[in-house]
Protein backbone atom coordinates (compact mmCIF):
# COMPACT_ATOMS: atom_id res chain seq x y z
CA UNK A 1 0.00 0.00 0.00
CA UNK A 2 0.93 3.72 -0.74
CA UNK A 3 0.78 6.27 2.14
CA UNK A 4 1.59 8.87 0.29
CA UNK A 5 1.33 9.71 -3.51
CA UNK A 6 0.63 12.57 -5.96
CA UNK A 7 -2.01 14.76 -5.07
CA UNK A 8 -5.58 14.14 -6.85
CA UNK A 9 -5.91 15.69 -10.41
CA UNK A 10 -8.44 18.60 -10.54
CA UNK A 11 -12.16 17.92 -9.68
CA UNK A 12 -13.47 17.98 -13.08
CA UNK A 13 -10.56 15.57 -13.99
CA UNK A 14 -12.26 13.07 -11.62
CA UNK A 15 -15.94 14.04 -12.47
CA UNK A 16 -15.00 13.11 -16.37
CA UNK A 17 -13.72 9.63 -14.89
CA UNK A 18 -16.30 9.02 -12.87
CA UNK A 19 -18.94 9.83 -15.52
CA UNK A 20 -17.64 6.91 -17.31
CA UNK A 21 -17.46 4.45 -14.70
CA UNK A 22 -20.61 5.48 -12.49
CA UNK A 23 -23.17 4.19 -14.98
CA UNK A 24 -21.24 0.15 -14.90
CA UNK A 25 -21.86 0.66 -11.26
CA UNK A 26 -24.94 1.69 -10.54
CA UNK A 27 -26.59 -0.77 -13.56
CA UNK A 28 -24.59 -3.30 -10.52
CA UNK A 29 -27.51 -1.39 -7.71
CA UNK A 30 -24.27 0.88 -6.42
CA UNK A 31 -25.11 4.34 -5.39
CA UNK A 32 -21.57 6.51 -6.51
CA UNK A 33 -21.12 10.25 -5.73
CA UNK A 34 -18.41 12.63 -6.30
CA UNK A 35 -17.17 14.79 -3.40
CA UNK A 36 -15.62 18.23 -3.38
CA UNK A 37 -12.55 16.72 -2.80
CA UNK A 38 -12.56 14.75 -5.71
CA UNK A 39 -13.12 11.45 -3.87
CA UNK A 40 -14.88 9.24 -6.01
CA UNK A 41 -17.31 6.77 -3.57
CA UNK A 42 -19.41 3.53 -4.67
CA UNK A 43 -21.90 2.37 -1.90
CA UNK A 44 -24.07 -0.51 -1.74
CA UNK A 45 -27.16 0.59 -1.04
CA UNK A 46 -28.77 -2.44 1.03
CA UNK A 47 -25.99 -2.22 3.81
CA UNK A 48 -24.76 1.77 4.72
CA UNK A 49 -21.12 -0.20 5.95
CA UNK A 50 -20.50 -1.49 2.12
CA UNK A 51 -19.00 1.66 0.45
CA UNK A 52 -15.88 1.83 -1.22
CA UNK A 53 -13.37 5.30 -2.00
CA UNK A 54 -11.69 5.58 -4.76
CA UNK A 55 -9.32 8.45 -5.80
CA UNK A 56 -7.33 8.79 -9.10
CA UNK A 57 -3.89 9.56 -8.98
CA UNK A 58 -0.52 9.20 -10.66
CA UNK A 59 0.73 5.66 -10.70
CA UNK A 60 3.66 4.81 -13.24
CA UNK A 61 3.26 7.80 -15.38
CA UNK A 62 -0.32 7.50 -15.73
CA UNK A 63 -3.87 8.58 -13.84
CA UNK A 64 -4.94 5.08 -12.54
CA UNK A 65 -8.52 4.60 -9.65
CA UNK A 66 -6.44 4.24 -6.08
CA UNK A 67 -8.46 1.89 -3.50
CA UNK A 68 -8.36 3.94 -0.70
CA UNK A 69 -8.43 2.31 3.00
CA UNK A 70 -8.20 3.78 6.29
CA UNK A 71 -5.20 3.71 7.81
CA UNK A 72 -3.67 1.97 10.39
CA UNK A 73 -5.08 4.17 13.36
CA UNK A 74 -8.11 6.24 13.94
CA UNK A 75 -5.82 9.49 13.33
CA UNK A 76 -3.21 8.38 10.40
CA UNK A 77 -4.16 9.45 7.18
CA UNK A 78 -5.50 7.37 4.08
CA UNK A 79 -3.35 4.57 2.52
CA UNK A 80 -4.12 4.30 -1.56
CA UNK A 81 -3.03 0.99 -3.25
CA UNK A 82 -3.16 1.25 -6.92
CA UNK A 83 -6.26 -0.87 -8.59
CA UNK A 84 -6.15 -0.16 -12.46
CA UNK A 85 -5.53 2.44 -15.56
CA UNK A 86 -8.33 4.92 -15.53
CA UNK A 87 -9.36 4.10 -19.23
CA UNK A 88 -9.79 0.49 -17.92
CA UNK A 89 -13.60 1.13 -16.66
CA UNK A 90 -14.41 -2.33 -16.94
CA UNK A 91 -12.01 -3.41 -14.80
CA UNK A 92 -12.28 -1.02 -12.64
CA UNK A 93 -16.15 -1.91 -12.26
CA UNK A 94 -15.26 -5.10 -12.16
CA UNK A 95 -13.40 -5.10 -9.09
CA UNK A 96 -15.62 -2.54 -6.90
CA UNK A 97 -18.72 -4.67 -7.79
CA UNK A 98 -16.70 -7.95 -6.39
CA UNK A 99 -15.66 -5.92 -2.90
CA UNK A 100 -19.05 -4.11 -2.29
CA UNK A 101 -21.94 -6.43 -3.87
CA UNK A 102 -23.36 -9.04 -1.22
CA UNK A 103 -24.34 -12.40 -2.37
CA UNK A 104 -28.32 -12.95 -3.12
CA UNK A 105 -28.41 -8.94 -3.18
Amino acid sequence: MHVRTTPLPPVDIVKAAAVRLAPLLMRAGLNVTVNSAGVVEARNPCDVRMRQPLVLREHQSALWWHWQWSGPTRDASPEYEPMVPVDDVEEAARRIINVLTVAGS
